[in-house]
């Protein structure tokens, strides 16, 4: 497969690292500036060129002819758009840009795709819904995310909230009227996909699947997240503006006291999040988060998270030990990722450090993956959800090809293996928590949960051969 990336700063070196050590993939990287290939480039398995990644010259000695894919990473948003409307007008395939400006909203925007460009990735808000996911669910046991973060799969202890559950059945718990599925439970290091009449115990781990408001909402209401929390933002930056537009979404109301020390930056966050009426559980302080007397000051005690955004790894560092020694137990610190690993290995305790570049690169590999067949023709993404002395529960997201036998028939109708269960399907912009009336359409997103059974196509949930709804319509005739 060949690629091209665009721009080898921190986002563009962590991408470029991320897909050439790939099999079979061969990656040029361009840059304006040479000096930069000494220090991340050159000693990777990549291509280099100095040039600018707009100019048709640059792109056609690149290979943008005849490329599979481009990713423009560099830092101006602008210039990423232009070079993927220059490469796919040259012939590129698959364009991918990263775009940090919260006015080009909405990453999956029908507009981006009429200027062709196929997939926008914006740095900043890939971080800041990190950052609301592990606020959203602090007494989760885990988190795993499919169709681009709308649906989420979350785990938790029955013994968190045993007064909802131990003694009663799924259906008491989950009925119809809750829009969210029981996906999976975890019974002594057993593995249980369940039906309507298992029984919950105080040992269970359970596992639900939804989209996030769902989730919370479902959470909230049998007593596994607080109704309300206090949280403590260090650094007015970007991911800070998007951060608070997702904790507003949130059915847990939060507030959030923001510490900046720019006061222009202060001022400009207030502005454009009181422009977007945003600000209403926001306290905005101009000061410096790293003093200790005004963090004590502020309440840091008093706060249920602190999370440090400023734009120093040092800073973030040592405010969130700080953190940490007046006793919060949800700390989260951004750093810069030639950094997280150093970090990492002094074991100083911060579980939650978010490096936005490495999580582009993760973004871009998983697309990289897909568009490969690396996983199978129409798997999108598989996670180990449990692993326990009986076996695996892995969750499968499948695109629906026309050729698959189980579209067009009620799902009710579908023998399907056991140990299969179908988890949701995507619609255009819709998530569905299909009930036995729904049909499985050409276009579709699926999501399968399975227990020890090799699914790596869609027609491999079928028990046995059917006919289609065509054949059994003639059959009932």
């Amino acid at each position: 497969m060949k690629i091209i990336v665009v721009g080898c700063g921190k986002i563009g070196c962590m991408v470029s690292r991320a897909l050439s050590t790939k099999k079979g993939m061969n990656v040029t990287v361009i840059d304006n500036n040479p000096s930069v290939f000494n220090n991340s480039a050159e000693p990777l398995d990549v291509i280099s060129i100095t040039g600018n990644g707009v100019n048709e010259k640059t792109l056609t000695e690149a290979g943008a002819k005849e490329a599979d894919l481009i990713v423009s990473t560099t830092n101006a948003d602008e210039l990423n758009i232009l070079c993927c409307i220059m490469a796919k007008h040259l012939g590129t395939k698959i364009t991918v840009a990263t775009v940090s400006d919260p006015n080009y909203r909405l990453e999956y925007n029908k507009l981006w795709t009429d200027l062709g460009i196929d997939m926008v990735i914006n740095p900043e808000r890939q971080t800041a819904r990190e950052i609301s996911r592990l606020l959203r669910y602090p007494t989760a046991d885990g988190l795993d995310t499919f169709m681009d973060g709308r649906i989420e799969l979350v785990s938790f202890k029955v013994a968190d909230a045993p007064e909802y559950f131990v003694g009663k059945i799924a259906s008491d718990v989950f009925d119809k009227k809750i829009d969210v599925l029981l996906v999976a439970i975890e019974k002594e290091n057993q593995s249980v996909i369940p039906h309507k009449y298992t029984v919950f115990e105080q040992s269970d781990v359970v596992r639900i699947l939804g989209r996030p408001s769902h989730v919370m909402e479902f959470l909230v209401g049998v007593g596994q997240i607080p109704k309300k929390q206090e949280i403590m933002v260090i650094g007015g930056s970007t991911i800070t503006h998007y951060l608070v537009e997702l904790l507003n979404r949130h059915a847990v109301k939060t507030n959030i006291k923001i510490i900046e020390k720019d006061q222009s930056k202060c001022e400009a966050l207030y502005e454009n999040l009181s422009l977007a009426e945003l600000n209403r559980h926001c306290m905005f302080i101009h000061g410096d988060g790293a003093n200790e007397d005004l963090l004590i000051a502020e309440g840091i005690d008093q706060m249920d998270a602190c999370i440090c955004l400023t734009d120093r790894d040092e800073e973030n560092t040592i405010i969130s030990l700080y953190a940490l020694r007046r006793g919060l137990k949800r700390v989260i610190t951004k750093v810069n990722h030639v950094h997280q690993n150093m970090i990492k290995d002094l074991d100083l305790g911060l579980d939650h450090i978010i490096t936005p570049q490495e999580m582009v690169a993760t973004v871009v590999s998983q697309y990289v993956d897909r568009l490969n067949g690396a996983l199978g023709s129409n798997v999108r993404t598989i996670h180990s959800i449990f692993s326990g002395d009986d076996g695996n529960i892995d969750a499968v997201e499948f695109n629906v090809n026309k050729k698959a036998k189980c579209i067009g028939v009620p799902i009710g109708n579908l023998k399907i293996k056991e140990g299969v269960l179908i988890g949701c399907i995507s619609r255009d912009h819709d998530i569905i928590i299909p009930s036995d009336e729904m049909q499985i359409q050409p276009g579709d997103r699926v999501i399968i949960i399975t227990k020890n059974n090799d699914i790596r196509d869609l027609d491999d949930i079928i028990a046995n051969k059917f006919e289609s709804s065509a054949d059994m319509s003639k059959a009932e005739q």
